[in-house]
């Protein structure tokens, strides 16, 4: 009977290893730490493409961030590396969700800051490692870190006049059980369609995170007119409104699966556009929608 609960606790001891996908090789083959070779050329022996991810912006200025997402992976490691440009070697950021011993289930998500002393102008690369189990065999990308790669344009050229009103369309302060992190004002453009021309607004940002590393995107985007802001839903957003209408404590809103299955929220407010994105799928982030919806009641309509 003992030799049978022996055998038993190591079968069990067995059941449990498999659970986890086996730990990562380093990056770039010969260790962490390792300098990059062939990411201007061909892709390197040891990455492969990235799948599932996004990165937030795809073009950052030094001295901001940016938030790289994993989603649709069994699991995730828990570390992933981004390249110095200026000391050559790989160095190690932390990713956030659901932890695993060294491993994120399910999705993931990391904030990372662009400084001049670790970017280079122009374009920089990270790793990330996710596995998904296939056959009853883990699928690790034979073994290879999937490559990202984004922008830095250098610095900033200096502040817009709308910075000065950050605070009157953005919350500046935490939302429970969410932290600000950053803040920031920039023009943006609605690219002309059939029938429409291009139209330019002003875009004023906020990135909020929870505790356990749930990050959340708000635009509020401020247009001339209304005219604008109907002609904008009209060209852009009516098929999101028709599939995705939802009224929410007696506001009419629009909920979608963006990028890499972000789960976003809009809405109209007199001449602003309010859209908010949850670095998850199957969260919205209801804090954060019910504050914007008391500063921005909605007068969304169906099209």
């Amino acid at each position: 009977m003992k030799r049978f609960a022996i055998l038993m606790l190591f079968a069990l001891l067995v059941a449990c290893s498999d659970e986890l996908p086996p730990s990562p090789p380093p990056p770039g083959q010969v260790g962490v730490g390792a300098a990059i070779a062939g990411l201007a050329g061909a892709m390197p022996s040891w990455a492969a493409e990235a799948r599932n991810t996004a990165i937030t912006p795809s073009q950052a200025y030094y001295n901001d961030g940016v938030i790289l997402s994993i989603s649709n992976f069994d699991y995730i490691y828990s570390n992933g590396y981004f390249f110095n440009a200026k000391s050559r070697v790989w160095e190690r950021f932390n990713l956030q969700g659901e932890m695993n011993k060294d491993w994120v289930k399910g999705q993931a998500v990391a904030s990372i800051p662009v400084s001049p002393d670790k970017f280079a102008e122009g374009d920089n690369y990270l790793v990330v490692y996710g596995c998904t189990k296939v056959g009853g065999q883990w699928d690790c990308n034979n073994r290879r870190w999937m490559l990202v790669a984004f922008k830095v344009l250098g610095f900033a050229g200096g502040q817009i006049p709308e910075s000065a009103n950050i605070d009157q369309f953005v919350v500046n302060r935490g939302i429970p059980p969410f932290a600000v992190i950053k803040t920031g004002a920039e023009y943006d453009v609605f690219e002309e369609t059939t029938g429409f021309d291009e139209i330019k607004v002003v875009r004023y940002d906020a990135q909020y995170r929870e505790p356990n590393g749930l990050v959340v995107l708000v635009h509020v985007f401020d247009f001339a007119s209304r005219q604008d802001v109907d002609d904008t839903v009209f060209a852009h957003f009516a098929e999101i409104i028709r599939q995705g209408w939802k009224v929410h404590q007696g506001h009419n809103v629009a909920l979608f699966l963006g990028e890499n299955d972000h789960r976003v929220a809009t809405w109209t407010s007199g001449k602003e556009i309010i859209y908010v994105e949850t670095f998850k799928a199957e969260s919205a982030s209801k804090e954060i929608i019910d504050e914007y919806l008391r500063k921005y009641p909605s007068d969304l309509k169906k099209v």
